[in-house]
């Protein structure tokens, strides 16, 4: 299933994912298809946004697969903690997926109560 956005969606999407990156913590935020075609992103990293999209969604493909083995329907989010940088995936809409990088200090409780806010405006904005 193919997403189609409107310029005026896609501005409002981005202003989120600023909110996001601003009030959350995090430093880089980006919203994908399940294909890996990147829809919009936000923040101060020097990412290479384009493979960071594909991959991420292969990444949430093969865990929902895991997922599937173990006789779970899927796993909403993930999360991969780094020395520098953390990353946390969570879907939200059956084909949209949003990635979010932060500092190893930032509090994972925090940002994924900020991340539960940012999903159900964009909910809201695609009339999900």
């Amino acid at each position: 299933m193919d997403v189609i956005l409107k310029e005026e969606q896609i501005e409002s999407l981005v202003k989120l994912l600023k909110r996001l990156v601003k009030e959350g913590g995090a430093t880089y935020a980006l919203l994908t298809d399940m294909a890996g075609n990147l829809i919009c992103e936000a923040g101060n990293v020097s990412v290479d946004a384009t493979s960071l999209a594909v991959l991420s969604a292969a990444n949430f493909a093969a865990t929902k697969e895991i997922a599937r083995l173990i006789g779970e329907k899927e796993f909403s989010l993930l999360f991969h903690r780094g020395q520098s940088e953390n990353i946390h995936f969570t879907r939200i809409t059956p084909e949209i997926l949003l990635i979010v990088l932060f500092k190893p200090y930032v509090s994972l409780g925090l940002l994924r109560l900020k991340v539960e806010s940012i999903k159900k405006e964009i909910q809201k904005l695609l009339g999900v």
